[in-house]
């Protein structure tokens, strides 16, 4: 989208938030009073008090006991305080939204036409919240902001984070994710109304979902980085572009300042020491022998072995739907590391619940809104690959 800021605008902006979290920041390149925005709030503290997590994960959406958020009565003023958008805002309307024990979720699409920008929005609801919860305290905060008709300057709080009149309910600051496609906005809807039933899945099976740090193993070290990279033969011709990317990877390696490598992993620790494991790398030159690959994946994973594979192409991924449709145990190396309070998205959430799956990581965590994933990232998971499982990439061919 068109920048809609000067660059001393933009200056000002990076300055402003240069304290915040990564996910906290605004993208100045972004037109942030158009569009649909998938919108984070949490708690001051993560304290829980907006609902709890009832029901069983077992049980089907629209059946009695499935799982649901029973919101208390500050959870309820918080969904009131969102709908109220529309209300307040002309050419904004709210989608579905969610309060969770101790952060919200919502959708809102910002009309062509609005003139506001979405942090004046936030803003605003972040405010309605905070006043709904000194209500709920007792706090007479209308009496403590006029006295006779004028406003008190001590009680003034442009931040309304730190105001003198009661404790704010979130922290400064909200996480926006732009859904650009119909496709990735229903998949936040899909995201928002699954969320009591992920909460539930994750309590009860805490070991699967807890980041495991810092494991090494002797196979996995620069030697073996650098001759994944020798596997592309542009980069093996050009040893001064090689180097270049040698230094962009261990940029981002999880490694110690011995120059030790790394690995995290989260889901099913037992699939590290499954005896057969099979890689899974697609190369454009077997691209016409795509369904015999397929297919000699499948029976090796059916027959009990582990895929290991980046899932990096779409044929990768391909293949990956249809191991986890058939609940066959996986290995997945991210192309980014663990956040402290990361968890696997979409069908990847249930197959760790479940025990199919393994999620592995050789990189530090960076916050990043960017999808793209370079030449040299993959080609050093691929060697991870081939490492994990011992075989070559073309044992498929039989």
């Amino acid at each position: 989208m068109k920048n809609v800021y000067t660059p001393e605008q933009v200056i000002k902006i990076r300055q402003k938030e240069s304290t915040l979290p990564d996910a906290l920041k605004r993208d100045p390149s972004v037109n942030y009073t158009e569009g649909w925005f998938f919108v984070t709030l949490n708690t001051r503290n993560e304290v829980p008090i907006l609902s709890t997590c009832e029901g069983s994960p077992d049980i089907p959406d629209g059946e009695p006991g499935a799982p649901y958020c029973d919101y208390t009565e500050l959870g309820k003023c918080v969904l009131d305080a969102w709908k109220r958008n529309e209300e307040i805002y002309d050419h904004v309307m709210v989608d579905i939204a969610e309060a969770m024990p101790e952060h919200f979720h919502g959708l809102i699409y910002l009309q062509p036409g609005n003139k506001r920008h979405l942090g004046q929005i936030i803003k605003g609801f972040m405010i309605g919240c905070s006043h709904a919860y000194w209500d709920i305290l007792g706090i007479p905060w209308r009496e403590m902001t006029y006295t006779k008709g004028v406003r008190t300057p001590q009680y003034n709080d442009k931040d309304h984070t730190k105001s003198f009149r009661g404790p704010a309910l979130f922290v400064r600051g909200y996480n926006d994710m732009e859904p650009i496609t119909p496709e990735e906005v229903e998949i936040k809807r899909a995201y928002i109304r699954d969320q009591a039933r992920r909460r539930l899945l994750k309590s009860s099976h805490p070991s699967a979902f807890a980041i495991s740090r810092n494991h090494h193993s002797h196979n996995w070290h620069l030697a073996a980085v650098l001759r994944g990279l020798q596997r592309d033969s542009w980069f093996f011709s050009h040893p001064a572009e090689l180097e270049q990317k040698y230094q962009n990877v261990q940029a981002r390696l999880n490694m110690t300042e011995e120059r030790i490598l790394n690995l995290d992993y989260l889901g099913n620790r037992s699939i590290l020491f499954r005896p057969r494991k099979v890689s899974l790398i697609c190369h454009r030159a077997d691209i016409d022998r795509f369904e015999q690959q397929a297919e000699a994946v499948m029976q090796a994973a059916r027959g009990g072995a582990v895929v290991v594979s980046a899932f990096i192409s779409e044929r990768e991924r391909a293949i990956r739907d249809r191991l986890v449709s058939e609940q066959l145990t996986v290995t997945e190396l991210t192309d980014n590391g663990f956040s402290d309070r990361y968890k696997p998205a979409g069908r990847s959430f249930y197959a760790c619940a479940e025990g199919w799956l393994l999620q592995l990581s050789c990189w530090t965590y960076v916050y990043t809104k960017e999808t793209k994933i370079c030449r040299e990232a993959c080609l050093t998971m691929n060697e991870l690959a081939r490492i994990i499982s011992n075989v070559p990439d073309d044992w498929w061919k039989g």
